[in-house]
């Protein structure tokens, strides 16, 4: 768990559960820095069958690296309890409303999910991904948002940190690759869609799924503010962009370069690079279902 997420009295009253169900088997850890998560879910992933994710999808996609870079041979399960600001990873996993006490009767009677992982790498780095990877625009907004959420809390914090990266924003000039569809020119964003929802309840690619092996891609290429205001309740609704400049396609693979650095995220982390290569890995994780 990330240790800046406030315990509320609900929150404790399960960890207290827990801990009296199961002993010995419990052990509770609370993050105090940026990507720590990430080295005490590497060390862990060895040594425990179940690791609980608390927090919103920059908590979760931090566990899911961790877990991955560890390269143990048998991976431990992965539960996720949803307490962020935007949960879109809970939501595209197509789990029910959270209830604490669901989750108690699923450690005692354990079912799961296959869920694909989607991998990208850069120049600079390796990371993975559960939910949504996307270069261009979506990067922009992560650096917005940690103002906004200060400032403004959670709540308005996704709207204006996207309204404040449109009014910025210049389209980058890329050349991308991505199955039998290829593009030179300015783009809006590529997303790289395992599951559905992103960017606070987005429907970035309706009906993508993380456990059916496949990739989807949503390509906006010279898509304006105007577009983007008119087009936001259908793409909250999960309606796709009727536009001649949005293309939705299914891809395992997507290769995308630019002259510039790029700004991009991975499930709300941010990254930037000149150059991506985007993979799927199908069926790499347990997910506790619920």
């Amino acid at each position: 768990m990330n240790g800046s997420k406030v315990v509320t009295k609900a929150l404790q009253h399960f960890l207290d559960s827990c801990s009296r169900i199961l002993g010995d088997h419990y052990h509770f850890i609370a993050s105090s820095e940026g990507k720590e998560l990430v080295t005490i879910a590497k060390e862990s992933a060895s040594s425990v069958d179940m690791i609980v994710g608390i927090g919103g999808d920059g908590t979760i996609n931090e566990i899911i690296n961790g877990i991955l870079q560890s390269e143990t041979p048998v991976l431990p399960v992965l539960a996720i309890i949803p307490c962020g600001t935007g949960n879109d990873l809970y939501q595209s996993s197509f789990f029910q409303t959270f209830q604490y006490n669901l989750f108690l009767d699923a450690l005692s009677n354990p079912q799961y999910i296959l869920s694909d992982v989607g991998k990208m790498v850069t120049e600079h780095e390796t990371r993975y991904f559960m939910n949504v990877a996307d270069i261009g625009f979506g990067g922009s907004v992560v650096l917005s948002l940690s103002e906004f959420r200060q400032k403004y809390g959670p709540r308005f914090s996704y709207g204006l940190a996207i309204l404040k990266t449109f009014i910025g924003f210049k389209r980058p000039h890329v050349s991308l690759t991505a199955g039998h569809f290829s593009y030179t020119g300015e783009l809006l964003l590529a997303a790289a869609c395992n599951g559905s929802i992103f960017g606070n309840g987005l429907h970035i690619h309706p009906g993508a799924s993380i456990s059916d092996g496949k990739l989807n891609m949503t390509i906006l290429a010279k898509v304006s503010l105007l577009d983007y205001l008119l087009n936001v309740l259908k793409v909250k609704r999960g309606k796709r962009i009727k536009h001649p400049e949005a293309h939705y396609f299914e891809s395992n693979t997507l290769t995308l370069t630019a002259s510039e650095e790029l700004h991009a995220e991975t499930d709300g982390e941010y990254i930037q690079g000149k150059s991506f290569e985007i993979s799927i890995i199908p069926q790499r994780l347990k997910i506790l279902s619920y």
